[in-house]
């Protein structure tokens, strides 16, 4: 096999690793937004408010 053919091998299973990579991620998004009950969080909010805002907590006033 010559250089130009591993190159080739060596990039051909890199970008096939990130495509398999980037299915999981989306397999795995789908599922943390099927367990919060199809609701999307602002990421925005989570850092300003943390996890009261992901439970929709963050305009609630303690009693």
């Amino acid at each position: 096999m010559s250089k130009e053919m591993g190159a080739v091998a060596v990039f051909g299973a890199i970008i096939v690793v990130a495509v398999i990579m980037l299915l999981l991620e989306r397999r795995g998004m789908a599922k943390r937004k099927a367990a919060r009950g199809g609701r999307d969080i602002d990421v925005s909010n989570l850092i300003a408010f943390g996890s009261a805002a992901g439970e929709g907590e963050k305009t609630r006033t303690p009693h």
